[in-house]
């Protein structure tokens, strides 16, 4: 299986970099817009629902920058963006499908 993003339990360096786009291909302005980053393990309730990093409002830019115990279990997730527009209609990415995040165990002991 192939996944988005694969990483150790107790990794938090590296930040999930994501550009949002329509489904015409074009970045999403999120300029007022609220935007939420969603994670679970398949088929259990979320492990984080928090807001990502905006980077680049205009251009559809967001990062989710990995803060300690996020990645503390190991497991296979999907995870999504949910926006907000200012006129309270709501748009989810991908459209088509998820972000899969592999969280490998590591060799040494949990900390």
């Amino acid at each position: 299986m192939s996944y988005d993003l694969t990483i150790k339990r107790g990794d938090t360096r590296h930040a999930i970099k994501a550009i949002l786009k329509g489904k015409d291909g074009d970045p999403v302005d999120l300029t007022g817009c609220e935007v939420k980053f969603i994670m679970a393990l398949l088929g259990r309730p979320p492990v984080i629902c928090r807001q990502p990093h905006i980077a680049d409002a205009e251009h559809g830019e967001v990062w989710v920058v990995w803060a300690p115990g996020e990645t503390g279990v190991s497991g296979v997730y999907r995870a999504e963006f949910k926006v907000t527009y200012l006129d309270g209609r709501k748009e989810t990415f991908p459209n088509d499908g998820y972000i899969g995040i592999n969280i490998m165990n590591d060799l040494g002991r949990s900390e």
